[in-house]
């Protein structure tokens, strides 16, 4: 039976395109004919450019229409200086995009000096910044004020040359501030905020909030204390007491033991009334805890809490009287990351069954000498697989213990020794593998369908390639699109970008020269079919980041792609949730 697709209602591609990224969505339908090119276009489009090459992000920005765009994410993590070249590619921006309502910036070094007014909501995560940047993000909070009604800012720093008030706003979140500066950002934005998250660091000053002027608005408060400020059940109760409008409730703290007393919530949440409560408290290093989980949880399982809110709790302590305990809300601060056999079966909860941890671990670390004792039943969503093993599992051991079919990225690398075929049974079993991390082996032959590698060095002598085995490296690995190694010298590096052809994303490191003096007129003289393609690059003194583009077209010459080269500094970063703040 034959479907005629230009009998199908719009109502249907669009169906259709919600299953689909938006690369597959041009490539698949666009030019099919005239009728599809319409519905295409008219199809709402989020583009989101993280972890995407240079020659998907040429192809989208090739055929999207500005008008059709609803959100937008640019993020230069493997792609540099994508927000330039987006400007460039759409140099009247703020007049094209007259759709956009959310623009999302994620460890960029800049960020577009004009937005459209429509747009309402914005995100800010810099990284590596230019000299310019917090001058534009200035700019920009100055020109968009009346109309945000949402912010997400990575640190406090962007509020204090700000003399604006942002009457529209409802939604806060700051990455990074004290409280003092909390107050002062408070009293500039005198908005009515309905949202509000704050990862707060130590002030010598001040350990309790005052949400006066919004105490009548605020509904959802998010509260992440560094573990610098040590607090008590009476200095969060102080904080939040004044919020009569709030129904959602999320604490992370370290401090005293009245913070794990579940009595003393009990008792305060009965009077609050609150739909929904989460928190993760640890206790302060300076105090000993000799209580077993079973006994911190225990205030933990009275009707209230099991029956009334099923609300359920964690603990996690390890077995030396020393260990500083951590309780937790399920599912909420559920573990994402998993040793096994190791420290997260040193937990228990309020829960029946620690299921929790089989369905919802997505990074699992595998660990054990000769033997181990199988899971009762496997981890059903690990999307990470680590082995941290003397030999590799079988694929029935490792079947009994994780669902291998969802995995995308396997680490090898502290295996020292492999069997090949067995390797490769497994790799073959892995039907959803993406990319591989390992110490790279000249014996290894890579299967075709993994396009993507991590390779390091097995010790700090051996370099992944020299003069010996790069020859060899580029015939095995001819087809791979996404590379991260480490070299022995420049010259290597001018061998490697020569031979492998069908590179999208290359992370190179070189610790014996200095990569400092390399401009973009080096990597085209030294690799001739740079000069015919697309590409971006970082540099630090000894790392080179290369995301590749396709072959440049006759209308291309419009587009000036020479960036600033000065090599990237080392510098201080506060990181925290994968976020660095200058």
């Amino acid at each position: 039976m034959q479907i005629d697709l230009n009998v199908l209602p719009t109502e249907i591609f669009f169906e259709i395109f919600d299953y689909l990224t938006v690369y597959d969505i041009f490539y698949a339908w666009i030019n099919l004919n005239l009728r599809i090119n319409d519905i295409v276009r008219l199809y709402p489009i989020k583009l989101d450019f993280q972890r995407i090459s240079r020659s998907k992000f040429d192809f989208i920005c090739q055929f999207i229409q500005p008008t059709q765009v609803i959100s937008l994410c640019l993020s230069e993590e493997m792609m540099p200086n994508q927000v330039e070249l987006f400007r460039k590619m759409f140099p009247n921006f703020s007049q094209q995009f007259l759709s956009l309502k959310q623009i999302q910036y994620i460890n960029t070094s800049t960020i577009l000096s004009h937005l459209p007014i429509c747009l309402s909501s914005l995100s800010i995560k810099t990284y590596l910044k230019t000299s310019n940047t917090n001058q534009l993000i200035n700019q920009i909070l100055h020109q968009q004020a009346q109309y945000l009604t949402y912010l997400q800012v990575d640190g406090s720093y962007v509020f204090r040359s700000l003399h604006t008030s942002f009457p529209s706003l409802t939604h806060l979140i700051i990455d990074y501030c004290t409280i003092t500066e909390y107050h002062q950002i408070i009293d500039l934005l005198q908005s009515s905020l309905i949202y509000l998250k704050l990862y707060l660091v130590k002030d010598d000053n001040e350990k309790i909030l005052n949400f006066q002027s919004i105490t009548k608005s605020l509904r959802y408060l998010s509260l992440s204390f560094s573990e610098e400020i040590l607090m008590s059940f009476d200095l969060l109760i102080q904080s939040i007491d004044q919020l009569s409008k709030l129904i959602h409730l999320t604490l992370q703290a370290t401090g005293t033991f009245d913070l794990m007393d579940g009595t003393l919530w009990e008792l305060y949440l009965n009077r609050r009334k609150l739909e929904k409560f989460h928190f993760k408290f640890l206790l302060a290093n300076s105090l000993t805890c000799e209580q077993d989980k079973h006994s911190l949880l225990e205030t933990f399982r009275s009707n209230f809490w099991l029956e009334e809110k099923h609300w359920y709790v964690a603990c996690e302590k390890g077995n030396l009287k020393s260990s500083r305990p951590i309780l937790y809300s399920i599912p909420y601060f559920r573990p994402s990351l998993t040793f096994y056999p190791s420290n997260h079966f040193l937990l228990i909860s309020t829960l029946d069954k620690n299921d929790i941890i089989f369905n919802q671990t997505t990074n699992l670390i595998l660990t054990y000498h000769k033997f181990v004792q199988l899971p009762y039943q496997p981890f059903t969503h690990v999307y990470t697989l680590t082995l941290f093993t003397s030999t590799l599992p079988s694929i029935e051991i490792l079947q009994s213990i994780v669902n291998i079919q969802q995995i995308q990225h396997f680490d090898i690398s502290l295996i020292k020794y492999i069997v090949h075929d067995e390797l490769l049974s497994l790799i073959h079993s892995m039907k959803n593998l993406k990319c591989i991390k390992m110490q790279y082996d000249p014996l290894f032959i890579p299967p075709y369908h993994i396009e993507s590698y991590i390779f390091v060095q097995k010790d700090r002598e051996n370099f992944v390639l020299n003069t010996n085995n790069i020859n060899r490296f580029c015939h095995l690995f001819f087809h791979i699109k996404f590379l991260e190694i480490t070299v022995e010298s420049k010259e290597l590096i001018i061998q490697l970008l020569n031979q492998l052809h069908y590179l999208e994303f290359i992370k190179i490191y070189c610790y014996q020269d200095s990569l400092s003096h390399i401009k973009s007129y080096w990597l085209k003289q030294n690799i001739p079919r740079l000069k015919m393609i697309h590409f971006t690059h970082r540099i630090t003194s000894s790392c080179i980041l290369l995301s590749i583009g396709g072959t440049k077209i006759m209308d291309d010459i419009s587009i000036d792609e020479s960036f600033d080269d000065t090599p990237i500094k080392s510098g201080c970063y506060k990181f925290r949730s994968r976020c660095a703040i200058q």
